[in-house]
């Protein structure tokens, strides 16, 4: 690499370059093979590599009756257009992927699905974040533009945003093990994106609101030292479906009223918070149709008020637990606390401040279920023996508990009960290293209920860890799971993970990915994890599943050094799992929607009030625009993936776009705020549920009136890129006996609006709407 390729070194480069084809030749079916030229951190400069690949490739095919090899550049495309060519009949491998990637029998890549939490969180966070704006200016734009809001100006703030998100898609930030300059980078593109998508969501809802109503409100003031009168929050759905949730947000008062648009109390609970010791928790109920809003004035109540007939959110209640030791055996149940809604029984010990027992309503079984923080010990010394980095997870020996002593909080209200443990290093410490924070919602299951009936919702601190150390929580449970995990690596499929037994690194080995969730299960029942961020997850033992949320390693291994990759990270991290428990059927059916309700949260934008007179009980001050807007609602099984003005300025005749690159013409031109773009997932695979995964029908131009008359259906390839009636899928010959699913998409009608979406299928469009 560090040498040119000369008339003095090129025999000795074509020699290495055609003795490894040879050596790869081996693993390949035919005489075809495909070499990936590069790695990663090497190539810079296109123009000095090619100066050096042109000769070589040159001389090696000058001289490639002797070598035995020709050499050509190629795409992935040219490539399997070339084996297709060849007609071979090929064995098809299952449906599991290759993980966990091994390259000596003690070095096991399983840290990496963990490295830099913080980082991981951040990503989906900001994902999350462009999915909501990306909605709310196409509904902004559509069927006309609500305000004088410049497109341009929104497009940047979008893009900005877009370009941050793909930059950590990079494989190093996707891994975390990326070097912490990288890291802060990545962290800074991000906070920078997301802050200008938060002003232009912002700047949507104050047009939204109109002039008379938004001169009421201002940008919350950052630490002007005086306290608002109120605040008023404008609450975002960006699922396509009628979310019923709980929204949090933190006050400085004690008592509070919280009123809808057309000043009617709204169900709300208040308590002291869990994070900020001189402020509030709000708990506001809300239910919200697709795509759409709600808008709701939060006032203080203050002393001179409280004769008064305005509502209060209601005080909720909290018990104290006080330290309780660890036990080293499995006594106690005896002196339980349940905490229970209309889906789940949960009993806490009051003996150990754990979890005891989860009992699920629809089955009538009660699990038993506790939780603990566990850590694993690392050598960071090469000499020593294996080491623990970014990429590897070479655990001294089984986990270690954390802790000696829990403390326990109960906060109980009509919303929602909250249930708090602090998990302490040792009985004399002053602070927590690992807390939980669990809460269940006291809300009837109901048409858009259920799915905030049956979670428990689990947010938890850990940090800052001693050096070596790899934090997990584990779930132990009396189900029968036969130590079979299943788990996501893509956010798009299960993978069954069974527990193997190796000569080394068994632990290491048996960590898979868990990017969106995890389950374990037996014959009645199914414990799943949903997590809002990518980490570790395995089953080390019967009915346990265990989460790794944090890692703090330090090593001396040279080339971990160089690169500075030893991942001493003394950050603390916050990451969310929800846990849901139930029959096979329920949670089958209620898994995905979760998944996707987690991610896609609510988003809350906040304005000051600038007055702190109520409106009058009953009066409406709905203002126009936004509430107008109809809902734009998709049946449970079938997820928006995308709805988005693009602004590209590239010509959607893929091949014209390139033939006129190719001559030259690269003049700038106008971005196009006329096409949008349409992406549907189906969620359910085939036979997963005899409802859900059924094939859907929709008709576009009855789910997108609200947007305004669609005149035009155009599918796209999966990416946008090409008209897909251009592609034709190739067929490959297979030996008997692999068929699985549907193995080709039935034909297509151009320009219909009314489309079908099969199991995990999904289908891109663009849209086109009648202009007003």
């Amino acid at each position: 690499m560090s040498e040119p390729v000369t008339p003095a070194t090129i025999n000795f480069y074509a020699e290495t370059l055609v003795a490894n084809v040879k050596q790869r030749a081996a693993w390949f079916r035919t005489p075809h093979v495909l070499w990936p030229w590069g790695c990663d951190k090497q190539f810079f400069n296109a123009s000095v590599q090619f100066a050096n690949m042109d000769p070589l490739l040159d001389h090696i095919n000058s001289h490639s009756a002797e070598l035995g090899v020709l050499v050509q550049y190629a795409t992935l495309g040219e490539y399997f257009r070339t084996l297709h060519t060849l007609n071979v009949t090929w064995s098809v491998r299952d449906h599991h992927d290759f993980l966990p990637y091994s390259s000596e029998p003690l070095q096991a890549w399983t840290g990496f699905y963990t490295s830099r939490s913080v980082l991981k969180g951040m990503a989906r966070q900001a994902s999350a974040l462009l999915y909501a704006g990306e909605s709310m200016f196409t509904r902004y734009l559509w069927p006309v533009p609500q305000g004088t809001l410049d497109p341009a100006w929104a497009l940047q703030q979008l893009q900005q945003l877009r370009w941050a998100v793909s930059e950590v898609q990079h494989h190093d930030a996707v891994t975390g093990t990326e070097s912490p300059k990288v890291s802060d980078m990545y962290m800074e593109h991000l906070a920078t994106g997301m802050l200008g998508v938060h002003k232009l969501m912002a700047s949507i809802v104050l047009e939204g609101l109109g002039p008379s109503v938004g001169k009421q409100h201002k940008a919350p003031a950052a630490n002007s030292g005086t306290k608002p009168a109120g605040y008023f929050a404008s609450v975002y759905n960006p699922l396509t479906w009628t979310v019923t949730t709980i929204v949090t947000l933190t006050v400085t008062f004690p008592r509070v009223s919280i009123t809808d648009e057309l000043g009617h109390p709204v169900p709300a609970q208040i308590q002291s918070s869990a994070k900020h010791p001189f402020a509030y928790d709000l708990l506001v109920l809300t239910t919200i149709s697709g795509l759409s809003y709600q808008y709701y004035s939060i006032r203080p109540i203050i002393e001179a008020q409280e004769g008064t007939q305005e509502p209060a959110a209601a005080m909720a209640n909290t018990l104290q637990f006080g330290h309780r030791p660890r036990r080293r055996s499995n006594q106690g149940g005896r002196r339980l606390v349940p905490v229970m809604n209309d889906c789940y029984t949960v009993l806490f010990d009051q003996d150990t401040n754990l979890m005891f027992s989860i009992q699920e309503r629809q089955s009538n079984r009660t699990v038993r279920v506790a939780q603990e923080f566990l850590e694993y010990h690392v050598n960071g010394d090469v000499k020593q023996g294996p080491i623990s980095d970014n990429y590897l997870f070479a655990p001294n020996e089984t986990a270690e508990p954390t802790w000696d002593t829990v403390r326990m909080e109960i906060v109980v209200g009509k919303l929602a009960t909250e249930i708090r443990q602090y998990f302490y290093r040792n009985a004399t410490a002053q602070a927590y290293t690992y807390a939980i924070y669990s809460r269940l919602a006291h809300v009837p299951q109901g048409p858009h209920g259920e799915l905030l009936c049956h979670r428990i919702e689990q947010e938890y601190q850990v940090g800052p860890l001693e050096l070596n150390r790899e934090a997990i929580l584990r779930t132990s449970s009396d189900l029968n799971s036969q130590q079979v995990l299943y788990s996501d690596n893509n956010g798009y499929q299960m993978q069954q993970r069974p527990f193997q037994a190796f000569r080394n690194n068994t632990i290491a080995r048996n960590y898979y990915p868990m990017v969106q969730s995890a389950f374990i299960e037996d014959g009645r029942s199914r414990l799943v994890l949903l997590s809002e961020r990518a980490h570790g997850v395995s089953s080390q033992g019967n009915g346990q599943v265990e989460v790794m949320l944090h890692r703090r390693l330090w090593n001396n291994l040279a080339w971990d050094l160089n690169y500075n990759l030893t991942l001493n990270d003394t950050s603390i991290v916050h990451p969310v799992l929800w846990l849901l428990l139930g029959p096979k059927t329920l949670t089958t059916a209620l898994r995905p929607r979760s998944g996707l309700a987690l991610q896609h949260r609510p988003v809350v934008l906040l304005r000051e009030l600038a007055s702190p007179e109520p409106p009058g009980q009953g009066t409406s001050s709905e203002p126009p625009g936004l509430r107008q807007q109809v809902a734009v609602t998709l049946p449970p099984n079938l997820h928006l993936q995308i709805l988005s003005v693009p602004g590209w300025s590239y010509n959607t005749n893929h091949t014209e776009h390139m033939r006129h690159l190719r001559q030259g013409h690269q003049g700038k031109a106008q971005a196009d705020l006329h096409r949008v773009l349409l992406r549907l997932h189906h969620l359910y695979e085939a036979g997963e549920d005899p409802v859900l995964s059924q094939p859907v029908t929709v008709n576009l131009k009855a789910v997108l009136q609200g947007l305004g008359s669609v005149v035009a259906v155009e599918e796209r390839s999966l990416t946008g890129t090409w008209d897909v009636h251009t592609l034709q899928r190739w067929s490959w010959k297979t030996k008997p006996g692999h068929t699985r699913g549907r193995p080709m998409s039935p034909s297509r009608p151009r320009g219909g609006s009314t489309i079908t979406v099969h199991p995990k299928e999904i289908r891109t469009f663009f849209i086109h709407f009648r202009q007003q």
